[in-house]
């Protein structure tokens, strides 16, 4: 397959860096004028202070959180035009994202960036979206009503010892609203050049003195996008959502959620497979569809100031309809916590979970299951200790989380992080934590035909081979990071880290045998544990308002790497050296707001099955996004986005079988929103 490749204007890179440089100096000159500036508006100080719950599985300040945090508020989501999770998560540092099409994104921590990224683990309200299936998330579906979103806590880095297996180079949690803070009315609609129409609304009350509730419902439908070699990609889609939430406090001091979601879409997708004819390879366009629910209660009760308890248990469905795989999967998940003071000194924390995952893939045309449908169990009990010294200045958290699955058995995954509050303004934190990831089911039982070629006149077609002798991928990594927020007007947070990984999953050449019914011959790429690699690097997010109208936001992230392999395969992909964000939000009066986006994405690489050295290489890219919002009156807001705005196109990513090169078009949308 034939594809161009148009390397980043000099000139447009040579722009950014000038930008970051005068950035920086301006940020730095004008810091002595914003301090004196009485901006509530911009407090970043509020936004250090922003309890996060995704580290410990208690309420905490980000400031005062020994890992690598980063809060995406709703603020956040709404100034950026981000209609999609995944765009908004490039906001946060050290998080890779990549369009692969119009409708499926590659999302990951650190590095190893792919379609089903199996290091990420992602969850909606404590609820995992990761799917069994292929070690990964569905970002299509999943999805929530952007303006119930309270926030998204990123992690990077492990998160085992709380959240489990496949919390290796992060976790991203996102949290929506209480209800109790959505009453009333909220009405929203938008059309574009690629977000075709997109309307949601929201009704939320009261029932009684102590329950509160809301519903939702959500249409979006987006346009194709095309072919890096030109013509449409035919990807275009179309999805519908609703669902409730239902909040009740009970006396004495507890409190029960209760909330669900509906989805049905269809996606449109042209696959590139095995043909019965030459050159072997052949695109088939065909129709996906989603569809699924989950349900979920969460309770509460406080036993004193420095004890509670909480279970939680959900049960969700989806079935998938596609030509690669047919899919049915209902998962129930049951966790308990208990957290208590022990003396003045210890904060313990503790829990078990039971989950049961069925599946069934009968009717699969490409993939090959055996056996069809299964149901596989997951056990874990965690136990966490935060000690405190020196007047809470000094607090070590020692904890370890031992699970049992049904592919690799018993795993632990142990972890230790101390916080240094040098000052008032000054953190200083460290953290060592073990992390595994453990083998999907596709891994273990499917055979997959992935390319066709031609070899002294015979058809050759490669296939994924499954191991359902597999290990689990084993993360070592230390990281460290500093903070500094000395007022309402600044905040500086860097993270470094050095990660070791071993046992990582890797396909490989194996035998090539004659099928002589068929008359062709079968390349096998078998999947082994026989890869090692390093990676670090560091993590910067910086934040000041340099007057009262103006607020900037700069992430940068620097990822090195290097693979150790006992077999010579060419896994060396997913990494970008270098990612830069600069966000500028801009109150040109009091009723209209300016916000800009520029983002630089270094050089990166993606397998591709049907590309004939494996590895391909991915340019480098420059885009700018605009939104300019008009509140007309309270309540009202009209908007117009500018997305991609500096090239007409460009390619972020290729998936690693089965989809063609694809670029993420310049787009403009319009939208209104109510508030009532």
């Amino acid at each position: 397959m034939e594809r161009k490749q148009t390397a980043l204007n000099p000139v447009l890179k040579q722009i950014f860096f000038q930008i970051a440089a005068i950035f920086i100096i301006f940020t730095l000159t004008g810091y002595a004028e914003a301090q004196a500036t009485d901006l509530t508006a911009f407090s970043l100080e509020e936004l250090m202070d922003v309890k996060v719950t995704s580290v410990n599985k208690k309420s905490q300040r980000l400031s005062e959180s020994a890992a690598a945090v980063f809060v995406i508020t709703r603020e956040d989501i709404r100034r950026s035009g981000a209609t999609s999770i995944p765009d908004a998560l490039r906001m946060a540092p050290g998080v890779n994202v990549a369009r692969i099409d119009a409708n499926k994104w590659a999302v990951n921590c650190r590095g190893f960036n792919s379609r089903f990224s199996p290091s990420l683990l992602v969850l909606i309200d404590g609820r995992s979206v990761y799917t069994p299936s292929f070690s990964g998330v569905y970002w299509e579906v999943t999805d929530v009503f952007l303006e119930d979103v309270d926030r998204i806590e990123i992690i990077r880095g492990p998160g085992a010892t709380i959240w489990g297996a496949n919390a290796v180079n992060g976790v991203i949690n996102i949290i929506t609203r209480h209800s109790n803070e959505t009453r009333g009315g909220y009405v929203e609609a938008r059309m574009g050049t690629v977000e075709k129409n997109m309307a949601g609304f929201r009704y939320g009350g009261a029932a009684g003195a102590d329950a509160t509730w809301r519903i939702y419902g959500k249409h979006q439908a987006r346009d194709e996008f095309e072919l890096d070699s030109g013509g449409d990609a035919g990807d275009d889609w179309q999805i519908n959502q609703a669902g409730f939430r239902l909040d009740k406090d009970f006396a004495p001091a507890s409190s029960l959620t209760l909330q669900g979601d509906l989805y049905d879409g269809r996606i449109h997708q042209d696959l590139y497979l095995v043909s019965e004819s030459s050159p072997y390879m052949d695109v088939f366009p065909e129709t996906t569809r989603v569809s699924g629910g989950n349900i979920m209660a969460r309770w509460t009760k406080t036993l004193s100031g420095t004890s509670e308890v909480a279970f939680q248990v959900y049960y969700d469905a989806m079935r998938r309809s596609e030509d690669f795989i047919n899919e049915d999967r209902h998962n129930l998940d049951a966790q308990f916590q208990h957290r208590f003071a022990l003396g003045t000194r210890n904060d313990i924390i503790w829990g078990a979970r039971f989950r049961l995952s069925d599946d069934d893939f009968a009717g699969s045309i490409i993939t090959d299951m055996d056996p069809e449908s299964t149901t596989d169990y997951l056990y874990s009990a965690f136990i966490q200790d935060e000690i405190s010294f020196l007047n809470d200045r000094i607090k070590l958290t020692l904890g370890s989380k031992f699970e049992h699955n049904d592919y690799t058995g018993f795993e632990i995954q142990p972890s230790t992080r101390l916080m240094w509050s040098a000052s008032k303004h000054h953190k200083v934190w460290a953290a060592v934590s073990r992390a595994v990831r453990i083998p999907s089911r596709v891994e273990t039982d499917a055979v997959v035909p992935v390319y066709g070629s031609e070899y002294n006149g015979l058809p050759v077609y490669a296939r994924f081979l499954n191991n359902k002798d597999q290990d689990a991928e084993v993360l070592l990594a230390c990281e460290a990071g500093y903070r500094f927020i000395p007022g309402h007007k600044f905040s500086l947070d860097v993270a470094i880290f050095f990660n070791d990984y071993d046992k990582l999953r890797v396909y490989g050449p194996g035998a090539r045998h004659y099928d002589p019914v068929h008359n062709i011959l079968i390349q096998d790429l078998e999947l082994s544990n026989l890869s090692k690699a390093s990676s670090w690097g560091a993590e910067l997010a910086l934040d000041i308002v340099s007057s009262e109208k103006i607020k900037w936001s700069l992430a940068y992230s620097l990822t090195l790497h290097e693979f150790n392999d006992e077999r010579d395969f060419k896994i060396d992909f997913g990494f970008t050296k270098h990612q830069a964000s600069l966000r500028g939000e801009f109150k040109l009066t009091r009723d209209i707001g300016l916000n800009a986006w520029l983002r630089y994405v270094g050089k990166t690489r993606a397998t591709c099955s049907f590309y004939s050295d494996a590895i391909y290489p991915i340019d480098d890219y420059l885009t700018l996004d605009l939104r300019l919002g008009w509140k007309v009156k309270p309540g009202l807001e009209v908007f117009l986005a500018g997305q991609n705005l500096l090239e007409d196109s460009h390619l972020e990513f290729v998936q690693e079988a089965f989809s063609r090169f694809v670029d993420v078009p310049r787009s403009v949308y319009a939208g209104v929103s109510y508030k009532f």
